[in-house]
């Protein structure tokens, strides 16, 4: 499962790969381009937490983002 957030400010997106336990942060450029910025590893893969989709570790990422 693969899932994707963008936060309210359209700054930063966030790509969850539940089978692996991550998720990778990315800014949003003004050209439109995304650079990656964080990725919070060692998360609960879906098959053994059941965790569906990234609002329950949005908020992991965004304390991990650099200000």
């Amino acid at each position: 499962m693969i899932d994707i957030a963008v936060t309210k400010d359209a700054k930063f997106v966030y790509v969850q790969n539940a089978t692996s336990g991550t998720i990778d942060g990315f800014r949003v450029e003004k050209n439109g381009s995304l650079t990656k910025v964080t990725t919070a590893e060692g998360l609960p893969a879906f098959s053994e937490s059941g965790m569906e989709g990234i609002a329950a570790m949005q908020r992991l990422c965004e304390r991990a983002l650099p200000e």
